[in-house]
C-alpha cells in the first residue's frame, strides 16, 4: 500500500510545477508591458505639441467655386430641422445663393431662411452666429460659400 501512495504523490508534483510555469511567464510579460508603456509616455511627453491650423484657412481637399466668397465653416448641423450653424466671415442677406461644400457634401441653394438667436433676420454681418435652413445633409467642417 505504501507504493500506491508514493505514486499518487509523484503524479501531483509535476502537475503543480507545470501549472506554475505559465503563470511566471505571464507575470514577466505584464512587467515588460508596463516598462514599455512608461517608455512611450516619456517619449510622448518630450514631443512638441502639434500645430493647430487656423479655422479660417480652407481645407486643401475642397476647391472653392469661381468668384465665390467664403461665408464660414459649418460648426453644427441639426438633422431634425435641417439647419446648419455657422459664424459668418462676410455679410449675407436672404435671397442670395450659397453653396455648402465638403468631403461628401455639395449643396447649392438660395438662402431662404436665416436666424440669429432663434429670431428670423433678413441680413447678417461679419462675426454673426447664424442658423441657415438647408435642403440637404451637411457635416461639421463643411465650407459655406456665397455665390455671385
Amino acid at each position: 500500500m505504501k507504493k500506491k501512495s508514493r505514486t499518487k504523490a509523484k503524479s501531483k508534483t509535476p502537475k503543480k510545477a507545470k501549472a506554475r510555469k505559465p503563470a511566471k511567464t505571464k507575470a514577466t510579460v505584464k512587467v515588460k508591458a508596463k516598462v514599455k508603456a512608461k517608455a512611450k509616455a516619456k517619449k510622448s511627453s518630450t514631443k512638441q505639441p502639434k500645430t493647430v491650423v487656423a479655422p479660417s484657412v480652407p481645407k486643401p481637399g475642397v476647391i472653392a467655386p469661381l468668384n465665390s466668397v467664403l461665408l464660414g465653416f459649418v460648426e453644427d448641423y441639426f438633422a431634425k430641422i435641417g439647419v446648419i450653424a455657422l459664424t459668418l466671415k462676410s455679410p449675407v442677406t436672404v435671397g442670395q445663393k450659397i453653396q455648402v461644400l465638403g468631403h461628401t457634401t455639395n449643396l447649392q441653394q438660395a438662402l431662404d431662411s436665416m436666424q440669429i438667436d432663434h429670431a428670423p433676420v433678413t441680413q447678417a454681418g461679419v462675426e454673426a452666429s447664424v442658423g441657415i435652413k438647408v435642403i440637404g445633409r451637411a457635416r461639421r467642417g463643411d465650407h459655406v460659400y456665397l455665390l455671385p
